[in-house]
């Protein structure tokens, strides 16, 4: 999660070019597989112990949740991503 805000950084810069340019396409490709390999690393994450969040925890929330993340990330993988994260954090919450 930590390369998180790169990716949603470098998709948006893709966006925001009035014209593809040679490669564009292969670094969405390179950050979708970015996405689907962090999904991949969040399902073998153990359940954290209950108790306070920590700082990480609420970091990881925040990028999930920010408008830049729904604009510019398949909605579908984003929920997954949501999904795993509050299953990881909240099962052991009280």
């Amino acid at each position: 999660m930590a390369r998180f805000p790169l990716i949603l950084q470098i998709l948006g810069e893709l966006g925001q070019a009035p014209v593809p340019f040679p490669g564009d396409d292969d670094i969405r490709h390179g950050c979708e597989r970015a996405l689907t390999a962090m999904l991949s690393e969040l399902a073998r994450i153990k359940i954290a112990p209950a108790g306070k969040p920590s700082k990480a925890e609420e970091t990881a929330q925040s990028w999930l949740s920010s408008p830049g993340s729904a604009q510019l990330i398949d909605a579908d993988k984003l929920q997954r991503m949501q999904q795993f994260i509050d299953r990881i954090l909240n099962s052991a919450r009280p």
